[in-house]
């Protein structure tokens, strides 16, 4: 029996006995469930990323936050998120030993000494430090694996896979920043900025997103085993060939590629995004998420444009608001009950609607640069309200157990 088990929205599908009993020497809570960790911190990193704009603007903040903005939204909220979930699913999903408070201890150590050199204007240590930060996630989750248990699914599995390509990325840029060429440069840039996040979404997201549209009673619309494994792995083959072409220079083609990689995921592993009824909030926002992340690829693909602009569509209302989302029904799995949420959610309404005005102010700076200073403040004030919001609805959870 694992060292901690518990909430049912982790569990291998394929076991038979769906709950364990908490044993006595599972440790603290925090340990077990480091999202109850993680997740704060993201959620602190995500409002400092973007307020450092307005901050400089006002000369308070003295750094010019050109590379360090990217990196504290990218490692330190996007990072944080993917530890919390995977440092709290993969052992659930294996029925092994939950995580142990001195390794969350050694990863939240390795998360804040990448940001405190990032935000310090260290940016090599600061890349250094998250590879670090990575490569112990990557030696903590495998050191789970055992041949008599069951192995992660492919969705898992492929998150297991963009660990390890970040973490090299990130070393790469750490100590040999200027040695690989330009193409490799761009090649880790995207690794990094886009394949960290995108990739687990589309892994984990196989097996989580259909549950957004679970109807009462009624059968999931969930993609069958073969088609998850394909739909994954031919998914995932593509997003990383299209980071190849794209790093030569061939921008249109390189998102064209990445665009039917979504579309080709979306069909084979996650039918519930376009089969489902979207009849909770929730649902229609997870909807609105992934399909920010598709528009991005598919303008890019037509008109590369100011890049900025339409990464912002791809970084808030992609991927930030499906982090969100998938934040949100972690916490519900394990501090309350999924099934009291209601399907309608001013909330979330809010949040979505106030997500994609951040879109646009940010969006609209690039294409007139009288608006630059004014919009890149309005979209920073704008997205933490959102990361606020959901902190002032959420963060009481996390110091509950289900």
């Amino acid at each position: 029996m694992s060292r901690y088990a518990g909430a049912p929205i982790f569990m291998n599908p394929n076991t038979k006995d769906r709950r364990y009993e908490t044993l006595d020497d599972c440790g603290p809570l925090w340990a077990g469930e480091p999202f109850r960790i993680f997740f704060p911190l993201g959620m602190c990193a995500a409002v400092i990323g973007v307020l450092l704009w307005p901050l400089f603007y006002s000369g308070i903040w003295r750094l010019p936050p050109l590379l360090q903005h990217p990196r504290v939204m990218i490692f330190g909220f996007g990072g944080a998120f993917l530890c919390g979930f995977l440092g709290t699913a993969w052992p659930r999903f294996l029925e092994a030993e939950a995580l142990r408070a001195k390794e969350v201890i050694l990863l939240v150590c390795a998360w804040m000494a990448a940001m405190v050199f990032i935000l310090s204007g260290h940016l090599q240590y600061g890349d250094f430090a998250f590879g670090v930060f990575l490569l112990l996630l990557l030696v903590i989750l495998l050191r789970r694996l055992r041949k008599d248990r069951d192995v992660p699914p492919p969705g898992f599995a492929l998150a297991m896979v963009s660990v390890v390509l970040s973490s090299a990325a990130a070393f790469l840029w750490a100590l040999a920043p200027l040695q690989g060429g330009l193409w490799l440069i761009n090649f880790s840039r995207l690794i990094l900025w886009q394949g960290m996040l995108l990739l687990p979404l589309m892994g984990v997201g196989s097996y989580l997103f259909a549950r957004f549209f679970q109807e009462p009673g009624k059968k999931p619309v969930a993609a069958t085993p073969k088609n998850r494994a394909v739909g994954v792995w031919l998914g995932a083959i593509l997003v990383v060939a299209s980071f190849a072409v794209e790093a030569s220079g061939q921008i249109r083609l390189g998102s064209g590629v990445r665009f039917v990689a979504i579309v080709v995921w979306v069909l084979l592993a996650s039918p519930a995004l376009w089969k489902g009824k979207a009849s909770t909030s929730r649902a229609w926002a997870l909807r609105i998420a992934v399909g920010s992340i598709a528009l991005t690829c598919f303008v890019r693909m037509i008109w590369p444009g100011p890049g900025h602009a339409f990464a912002h569509v791809l970084f808030i209302g992609g991927f930030g608001l499906t982090l969100l989302l998938v934040a949100d029904r972690v916490t519900h799995g394990h501090c309350g009950d999924i099934s009291q949420l209601p399907k309608k959610s001013r909330l979330w309404r809010w949040i979505v609607w106030l997500a994609l005005l951040a879109v646009a102010t940010r969006a609209s700076a690039d294409f007139k640069t009288s608006l630059i200073i004014s919009h890149h403040s309005y979209a920073a004030l704008l997205w933490s309200a959102v990361v606020v919001a959901f902190a002032w609805c959420t963060a009481g959870m996390w110091r509950k157990s289900n």
